[in-house]
């Protein structure tokens, strides 16, 4: 008899939004039975600096979730981002004494001995990536397995987050009465939604562009090559539409939805909006502006956001060897001519990154803002395939010793 299909549940903490994606693996497919959305407050780039209203977000999005579904969450995969860095490492195990191939077991070893490495003040080590090895001096070896030698090399890249916002994280999902079961670099996740392994060999980056900051990462061979955070989030520009425009954060961020692109020039001149007024009488006129003013606005922050990313693709010697291009997700995905801007400063294709095409998924979720979720719902998805192998693996191993 089958076993009842169990779910799974991708959580998406963001300054703006908190999602939740909850999927059930049936037969060894996935598919999306639920979600839930709620309106989030308590960041500051990308930092949680009031807990309450972070929790009373996730308890909310959750809570619509299970009720659709009918379920009750006990558990998810969450997303990181903002406070994460990262650097290569490398470790090395003697296999001098060994009598057979380098084996399963090898590579883990000399992979842990990389992460060893001494991680600085307030980090702590969210995810380990190997690159490639080395066997007795030979470089550039991506699976050494069943080769021979005295001396295996691991080259890792480890993506590291502050000690201190990862537990303030942990915290209020835990406040709201669930389990981390994992974290994952939130683009990680965006990639797993929106890009294949023919893009990460021919090299693509993906730019997941949220609130509070814009978290990067880019594969090139097959092999993580970068893995940044941006300073440079949604809120930027809503703070700058907002001083610009002399309008609250409030109807700067409803201007950018209804009105805003990211290339001023194709933008009519006599395009005019009105701005309701901020901090006068309630009872003023709004004000009229011109459309393409808050059309420049938006263009000169999306541009900055793009020149830090170049910026970062050179100094990990990626210019001009991404093929696949950009795939950005993300909130600020939603606006207008972003795609077509990051093309003009970066020379390369760009398209905004949607969820992969789940069982099930619903029309709601098939948006950018939502990619980041569904990954993390697939990477819980895997995490659970990994557990049930290993478990499988001892289980096999204990009955050879035990019979």
């Amino acid at each position: 008899m089958p076993k009842p299909p169990s779910h799974l549940v991708g959580l998406d903490l963001g300054s703006s939004w908190t999602r939740c994606a909850v999927g059930v693996e049936d037969n060894g497919h996935l598919r999306c039975i639920s979600y839930g959305a709620a309106r989030s407050g308590g960041w500051r780039k990308g930092v949680i600096i009031d807990q309450d209203p972070v929790v009373q977000s996730i308890e909310q999005a959750v809570a619509e979730a299970e009720e659709n579904a009918g379920i009750s969450i006990e558990s998810a995969v969450v997303g990181v981002g903002a406070t994460v860095a990262s650097a290569v490492s490398r470790g090395a195990v003697n296999l001098a004494s060994r009598a057979h191939p380098i084996d399963r077991a090898d590579i883990n070893e000399a992979v842990k001995a990389a992460t060893r490495a001494r991680l600085g003040d307030d980090r702590m080590l969210l995810q380990a990536v190997p690159l490639d090895f080395s066997v007795d001096g030979q470089d550039g070896i991506r699976n050494p397995l069943d080769m021979s030698g005295r001396r295996l090399e691991a080259q890792v890249r480890l993506i590291t987050a502050s000690t201190a916002a990862h537990m303030n994280l942990a915290t209020v999902v835990n406040r709201a009465g669930i389990v981390v079961e994992e974290t994952m670099f939130e683009p990680f996740a965006a990639a797993l939604a929106s890009i294949g392994e023919q893009e990460r060999q021919i090299g693509v980056a993906v730019l997941d562009a949220g609130a509070g900051s814009a978290d990067a990462i880019a594969y090139h061979e097959d092999g993580l090559r970068l893995a940044v955070s941006i300073p440079i989030g949604g809120s930027h520009f809503i703070k700058d539409v907002s001083f610009g425009l002399r309008a609250s954060e409030t109807d700067a961020e409803r201007l950018i939805e209804e009105y805003g692109c990211a290339v001023a020039e194709t933008t009519a001149e006599n395009s005019r909006i009105e701005v309701p007024s901020a901090g006068g009488s309630p009872d003023a006129p709004p004000a009229e502006v011109s459309r393409r003013k808050l059309n420049e606005i938006l263009e000169a922050r999306a541009e900055e956001l793009f020149v830090y990313l170049e910026k970062e693709l050179d100094r990990a010697g990626l210019s001009g060897r991404l093929i696949a291009g950009l795939i950005i997700t993300g909130e600020v995905a939603k606006l207008a001519g972003l795609a077509d801007l990051a093309e003009k400063v970066l020379h390369m294709d760009v398209r905004i990154g949607l969820p992969v095409p789940l069982a099930d998924l619903p029309e709601a979720l098939d948006q950018p803002g939502w990619t980041t979720a569904v990954g993390l719902l697939l990477y819980a998805q895997r995490l659970r395939l990994h557990r049930r192998a290993e478990k499988e693996s001892m289980t096999a191993w204990l009955k050879s010793i035990f019979g």
